[in-house]
């Protein structure tokens, strides 16, 4: 056993709650993709894509990962014509990735799987409380990136 003391303080303890929420849902969401060949990884990517054609960077930093592994999956799905790559005009740089007509049947077939998987969750979960709970996952997001805006990064601060 570590000797490292963990932190017991509110906003710790929220922290070690989103993370472990998020390993679940991201272990539920192999559950739903992987009959389709596919991981929650990919279906972020895919669902990103289908939004809006957007580059990679946009995807990565909307999703919290690197712009190289979010790259990585974007590439694996446009070898398996699952999206395509075009001309961005805001930025020769930086292609726009967008779903091909076989990208969206696998995402709609995700989303049908999701769909139920979704059944199943909510007669154990209370809606209103889900509600109230996103909203206010949703103020603490604006706070922490409001923070991240502007206080300097770690390495900065460590200078």
């Amino acid at each position: 056993m570590s000797s490292v003391e963990v932190p017991d303080d509110p906003l710790s303890t929220f922290s070690l709650s989103i993370f472990a929420v998020y390993g679940l849902l991201m272990r539920s969401g192999d559950d739903v993709t992987r009959p389709l060949g596919q991981s929650s990884a990919r279906w972020q990517v895919l669902g990103r894509a289908g939004y809006q054609p957007q580059t990679v960077a946009q995807m990565a930093h909307d999703m919290g990962h690197a712009r190289q592994s979010v790259q990585r999956i974007a590439d694996t799905l446009a070898k398996e014509g699952l999206v395509s790559y075009s001309d961005n005009p805001a930025d020769k740089r930086a292609r726009l990735v967008a779903l091909t007509a076989q990208g969206e049947t696998v995402l709609a077939a995700i989303y049908a799987r999701d769909q139920e998987y979704s059944r199943q969750l909510m007669a154990e979960l209370d809606p209103e409380q889900l509600v109230a709970i996103a909203a206010a996952l949703e103020g603490i997001a604006r706070i922490f990136a409001a923070h991240m805006e502007r206080r300097p990064t770690m390495k900065e601060h460590e200078e």
